[in-house]
């Protein structure tokens, strides 16, 4: 089969918007290339030697974004509507600096494999492994590991949003607790919490494509009996209650959230939130204080921030 690969050169500010732009689209599968996810693998010689010479000399202001349509898809209306919705990001507040869009034609063999070179196992936190299924790695004392195919959704791991998640779940999920992972793509925050010996996991997403590759990522890490994965508009397929909800999403949809999520929360219960440029914390902060909640912690990583809170009631 004959895709169309549309290549997006921006800012790593615009990285996660522009993703789904390009799924809500129609596309396919995204692949990300950014210096800046290589951050965390600098002090770890085995990983980095792994990484392609032209990936490491990219411009640290810059990332491209290629999102892949078949050719079954109306390709040009498509197009037109990503270039149009991508347009309009500076009027949210990101910035997207000077976008380059390029479109061409690729065979399926080509789009399935190339990306993988940029994927290799990864610490995140101080004990999760990240782990592509293909890549070989030998566990140490203490590491989580965690076997993950992102497939055609998006979640590798690398991002600084889904860090800053991961490093909080380690810090706020304590054995027992009931965790619910909204908007949660191929699964990896689910896996995550899982990990952590909770009682359950909740993972929900709107796709249908996120919720199969999650869904075959629980199987893989046997961790389907503890991980249950729904498919709905965030909490609308929810009604048990949460210790800790995680949610690595926008800013926008985190400021609806805050209201939305209060019924599923357990008294004092976590709300981790990201997803938030830097822009958008005091926003997000403003709509959680509004709300009941109590700031516990704001982490920031690159141009991207997590806010740790706690409801009150």
């Amino acid at each position: 089969m004959i895709w169309t690969e549309i290549k997006i050169k921006s800012t790593p500010e615009s990285e996660e918007a522009i993703s789904n732009i390009l799924y809500e689209a129609g596309a396919d599968g995204v692949v990300i290339e950014s210096p800046n996810n290589l951050s965390i693998l600098k002090n770890k010689e085995v990983l980095w030697d792994y990484i392609d010479d032209d990936l490491i000399n990219m411009d640290p202001e810059v990332s491209i974004i290629k999102g892949y349509i078949n050719e079954t898809e109306n390709v040009k209306e498509a197009i037109a509507q990503i270039k149009k919705r991508i347009d309009q990001l500076p009027s949210f507040g990101l910035n997207t600096g000077n976008v380059e869009t390029t479109v061409t034609e690729v065979d399926q063999e080509d789009w399935e494999n190339s990306w993988k070179q940029y994927y290799k196992p990864t610490l995140i936190g101080q004990h999760f492994i990240i782990k592509p299924s293909w890549e070989p790695y030998t566990s140490q004392e203490g590491d989580m590991v965690i076997e993950i195919d992102p497939g055609m959704a998006f979640g590798s791991g690398l991002h600084e949003t889904t860090q800053l998640c991961i490093i909080n779940l380690e810090k706020h999920v304590k054995e027992g607790d009931v965790v619910f992972d909204i908007g949660c793509g191929s699964g990896i925050l689910s896996l995550a919490a899982a990990n952590l010996n909770c009682k359950k996991v909740i993972g929900v997403d709107v796709d249908s494509l996120a919720v199969q590759v999650a869904k075959e990522n629980a199987l893989h890490n046997h961790l389907d009996k503890i991980i249950d994965i729904r498919q709905g508009d965030l909490l609308d397929v929810v009604d048990e209650k949460a210790d800790v909800i995680v949610a690595n999403i926008l800013a926008e949809v985190i400021v609806k959230l805050a209201d939305q999520i209060k019924p599923c929360l357990k008294e004092n219960g976590i709300f981790i939130s990201s997803g938030i440029i830097l822009s958008k914390v005091e926003l997000v902060v403003d709509s959680l204080l509004s709300n009941g909640f109590e700031i516990i912690e704001v982490q920031r990583m690159g141009e991207w921030a997590a806010i740790m809170a706690q409801y009150k009631g």
